[in-house]
């Protein structure tokens, strides 16, 4: 008997996939690598580069998207899939008329009339093999962050400086800044546009929980929140995928333009038209940063106060007429912020934490503080944006005001865990023996503490020199010389105060023996530091150029692996000056090493230091302090904790520069307790440099009759 039609097509459908059959994925990323690698070793000897093979895969990805929005039921069958006995050539085919009525046609602002897919169909195959049993919204709450993550990243830092925000990162910021579902967002260097989608996300939340009853004005007012998210980006490829990527989740208009945000005056009509100063709610981004990318345009400078020259008089930081050579934009991207902010608008922004510390910046925080009150910072884990880049950052929370008030709270926050490592590696929470820690459902806890951290906050208490803190809240008057790096206040503040009311103490600062003329310093009340020979020298002979990794343990490393010859040394020799006695501290380099000291002997005159490292000498003076008691105080757990609270970071080095000045150190109040102390390390040293003599003398013929 003959099929009925409807019986032919149920079994011509039988092996299709369908909506119901589309599964989570547990690691997204995983799946996108093994794609990568793939195309990679397909492609790696044509002359498709990596950002055209991005492309590439961005197409297929948001064809992806595009079918399982557009599929709502369990039932429908999926476009994005292999049909039973479908050649390479058929599948390709049906994708690219697929692309071509899905998102070609219906985005023609937004694709180009000549665009189409340009992988070969072997390789669509593959991809499409590979994805079409996962459902892509249901493994990833930014489907467009993993993709570029895997296929762009390393590409973005190369060219610009751009690294895309961990999603608790965004997470975290959005959920503090917490926008209201008629505010007016923007993030003007937006990228594929993580921080609109959050804020899409959260927004959308707080309408189903209002009208998701009412679904026509619960519709309606998802829509309104698409069309008060604005983005710009100078790169017209993210941009564009911004936009779509937008579009195409939310089925609304975003507004996202290809810019140069830091220069309104060359905006095109549509951007000047739509991005207006002192009009958004709030302003939420990370901005490209970075030494090696300076804005130097002065008809881009010249409209900005921060890339004016300031100087300090009588305690306060006044711009001059003088515009900077350069300027980072990271720092102009501050002052754009503000500029977009309506009055008690809000702004989040990433920086590099030596904004937040160094002095040669802290004219920014004058600048900051006359235009509204510092809301929170938040000290980020050095590996955050690892494996892409090593740059310890921190996060700004201001907001713009007109009527400023003269002291208020300021939250603080120390992150120390980001959930990973600096390979990228997912790391959990542990238990005292080492063992993973589980939730209730007995899933792995991930050691990332951004979760809830929002939360946390609110609810801190103020700093107390008592507790051991992570979240805390200090009032604008407790801020130190501009100094708004929480570790400088757990550590250094905290520490000392212990002491305050200690009288067999004396709290003096190294700056306090400088001007007592116990320390030495050279003109303009520096501390000696050493210098760069160039690598050029290296291997000329056996004079060791010692480098912060040779300084520990109170000891100089003679084995240096950069020696040079007499005739270097002899150049650098009256410079330095190096004596017995000298103590050598690190300043610049690994956070792991800055604090680090060494005491020259008579074994460790004939060197030539880096310029990472001070030089300390004492000079003879009625206080009975010398070298072998600096020795040991600059040792000290308390001075060491300090010395690590100012290090601050700038890009990838640690350093703690003038700053060293402010150490405080806990001098013995009686003079007999010092002398005693000078005593027992002159001995440990002498010992020392005995052992090291004996050590020396060890030969193959040492024991011989």
């Amino acid at each position: 008997m003959p099929k009925t039609l409807d019986a032919f097509i149920e079994d011509k459908n039988i092996n299709l996939i369908r909506k119901r059959d589309l599964k989570r994925s547990s690691n997204l990323k995983k799946e996108f690598n093994e794609i990568n690698q793939h195309l990679y070793a397909k492609l790696k000897h044509t002359e498709t580069d990596t950002r055209a093979r991005s492309n590439e895969i961005l197409k297929l990805i948001l064809c992806k998207l595009v079918d399982e929005i557009s599929n709502s039921l369990p039932d429908s069958i999926m476009s994005f899939s292999i049909k039973q006995g479908e050649t390479e050539k058929k599948l390709f085919d049906r994708l690219q008329n697929f692309f071509k009525e899905n998102l070609k046609d219906k985005y023609k602002n937004l694709i180009d009339e000549n665009e189409k897919i340009n992988l070969n169909k072997e390789l669509v195959f593959l991809i499409v093999e590979k994805l079409q049993r996962i459902s892509l919204l249901e493994s990833s709450k930014d489907v467009l962050a993993d993709t570029f993550e895997i296929f762009v990243s390393r590409l973005l830092k190369e060219e610009g400086g751009q690294f895309f925000t961990p999603t608790s990162i965004i997470k975290f910021m959005v959920r503090y800044l917490n926008p209201e579902t008629d505010s007016k967002i923007i993030d003007p260097a937006c990228g594929h546009g993580g921080f609109l989608l959050e804020c899409k996300d959260l927004l959308w939340s707080k309408i189903e929980q209002k009208y998701g009853a009412q679904i026509d004005i619960f519709k309606k007012k998802k829509i309104e929140v698409i069309s008060n998210l604005y983005g710009i980006d100078k790169d017209s490829y993210l941009a564009k995928i911004c936009n779509l990527y937008l579009d195409i989740i939310s089925q609304g208009k975003s507004n996202i333009f290809c810019d140069n945000s830091l220069d309104p005056n060359n905006y095109s009509k549509e951007s000047s038209d739509a991005i207006k100063n002192n009009h958004f709610d709030f302003v939420v981004t990370n901005p490209p940063f970075g030494a090696k990318i300076p804005i130097d345009n002065k008809e881009i400078l010249k409209k900005y106060a921060l890339a004016h020259k300031w100087d300090y008089k009588d305690n306060i930081w006044v711009k001059q007429n003088k515009l900077v050579k350069k300027q980072p934009p990271q720092i102009l991207f501050i002052e754009r912020c503000v500029q977009l902010l309506k009055d008690s608008g809000k702004l989040g922004i990433v920086l590099p934490e030596g904004l937040f510390g160094n002095p040669s910046n802290r004219y920014i925080w004058e600048y900051l503080r006359s235009k509204g009150k510092i809301v929170g910072i938040i000290s980020l884990d050095q590996n955050t944006f690892q494996p892409y880049t090593c740059n310890k950052t921190s996060i700004l929370f201001f907001q713009k005001l007109k009527e400023i008030p003269k002291n208020y709270k300021i939250d603080f926050g120390i992150v120390d865990n980001v959930g990973h490592d600096k390979d990228g590696k997912v790391l959990y929470k542990l238990n005292k023996d080492g063992s993973i820690k589980y939730d209730q459902y007995k899933k792995p806890i991930v050691n990332n503490e951004l979760i809830n951290l929002h939360l946390k906050i609110n609810e801190s208490a103020e700093f107390s020199y008592l507790e051991n803190q992570k979240v805390f809240k200090l009032s604008l008057n407790q801020i130190k010389n501009n100094i708004f790096i929480p570790n400088y206040y757990t550590g250094v503040e905290k520490t000392l105060k212990s002491l305050e009311n200690n009288k067999d103490f004396q709290l003096v600062s190294i700056g306090d023996l400088v001007k007592k003329g116990i320390i030495y310093t050279k003109n303009k009340g520096y501390l000696p530091r050493g210098d760069e020979i160039g690598s050029h020298v290296y291997g000329l002979g056996d004079i060791p150029f010692i480098r912060t990794s040779e300084i520990n343990k109170w000891e100089v490393d003679l084995n240096s692996h950069k020696k040079t010859s007499n005739e270097v040394y002899d150049q650098f020799k009256d410079k330095q000056n190096i004596k017995i006695g000298d103590i050598l501290l690190v300043k610049d380099g690994g956070p792991n090493l800055i604090g680090n000291t060494a005491f020259i002997t008579e074994l460790d005159t004939r060197i030539i230091i880096q310029s990472h490292i001070f030089q300390i000498k004492t000079l003879k003076n009625n206080d009975y302090i010398d070298s072998h008691l600096l020795l040991y105080l600059l040792n000290l757990d308390i001075v060491q904790k300090q010395i690590k609270a100012i290090t601050f970071v700038q890009g990838t080095i640690a350093t703690i520069g003038n700053r060293i000045m402010d150490v405080i150190l806990p001098i013995p109040s009686e003079i007999n307790k010092r002398k005693v102390i000078s005593k027992y390390i002159k001995e440990i040293i002498d010992n020392k440099t005995e052992i090291r003599k004996k050590i020396n003398k060890l030969s193959i013929n040492y024991f011989s009759d």
